[in-house]
């Protein structure tokens, strides 16, 4: 695709998304939930985005707990999920602090205290699960400086909102391909530095199980906690009946000082791994099943 066609596709995305955000702003905050979940079932029934691809992860992932009709019917939820969480993450510049800490209860924020109390950073480690950019916001507005490592968008300018919105929300961003240096300096100082750590990771990742396949999963989190001596926080945000949400933290998962550095990449990575993958057997209907998550696969294809 040339560079001209590939900047109007841009701007043709960018303003489709940005004509979404002005009307959906304009919407009472009652009416955002119900639209967004006709908007995630639109996209199923009608343009089927990547809807082979979730019908297919699901399949591999329950392949005994449910026919095909419950898998449909799942996938379904999935969508519906998504578009609910798209309208919420339109609405973080209309609402203030205390209103997302209305709407979010932290669960194991003992963990975070402790953390906090010896002046010790963490590793703040997640996936796409319930509403993953309400965590982040959720953090700040109580108190926690937290920097998210974040992937760049393919579309600068839908990259650019994003980003924006994020900052409003009180949310600090740390590009991905930054230096360790500037993750360590943020652990070093307190903070907690906060990872989505369930896309592939190519060839370069570590092959481990999750959700009954190999996986290829990031070394990230585990060599800054080796490197650190900070604890990783596996955590997960998930979305109530009521429409609140719960940002549950998991005991930390600390480097034994016996471990060389292969050992604690390949012990923290399975454990938060696991972790994630109980939230996410737990609620399948909040996970983000559109990535090809099992893309890339070990030569000899064992876990």
């Amino acid at each position: 695709m040339s560079n001209a066609r590939k900047r109007a596709r841009w701007r043709l995305e960018y303003a489709l998304l940005y004509g979404l955000f002005a009307v959906a702003r304009l919407l009472p905050v009652r009416w955002r939930a119900t639209c967004g979940r006709s908007l995630g079932l639109c996209a199923w029934r009608f343009f089927h985005i990547r809807r082979d691809v979730v019908l297919q992860n699901l399949l591999a992932s329950f392949p005994s707990e449910m026919g095909e009709a419950g898998v449909q019917g799942l996938a379904r939820q999935v969508f519906a999920h998504l578009g609910v969480t798209l309208m919420e993450f339109i609405a973080f510049t209309r609402i203030g602090p205390e209103q997302i800490c209305d709407l979010v209860t932290i669960e194991g924020r003992e963990h975070l205290e402790e953390c906090r109390s010896k002046r010790r950073g963490a590793i703040f480690t997640s996936g796409h699960l319930g509403n993953w950019e309400l965590a982040g916001a959720a953090l700040a507005a109580y108190g926690y400086t937290t920097s998210f490592l974040i992937k760049n968008q393919s579309n600068p300018y839908i990259d650019r909102l994003q980003n924006e919105i994020r900052r409003r929300a009180g949310i600090g961003i740390i590009r991905q391909g930054a230096s360790v240096r500037h993750l360590v300096y943020a652990l070093r100082r307190g903070e907690f530095v906060g990872m989505l750590a369930d896309q592939d990771a190519g060839n370069d990742g570590l092959f481990v199980n999750f959700l009954g396949r190999t996986a290829s999963v990031f070394r990230g989190p585990a060599y800054l906690a080796f490197r650190t001596g900070c604890p990783i926080l596996p955590a997960a945000i998930l979305r109530q009946d009521d429409g609140r949400h719960r940002l549950v933290f998991t005991p930390p998962l600390e480097v034994d000082p016996s471990w060389d550095e292969e050992t604690a990449i390949r012990e923290l990575t399975r454990h938060h791994t696991a972790r994630l993958e109980a939230f996410i057997r737990g609620h399948p209907e909040q996970y983000f099943w559109v990535h090809r998550r099992w893309k890339t696969q070990p030569p000899d294809r064992s876990v």
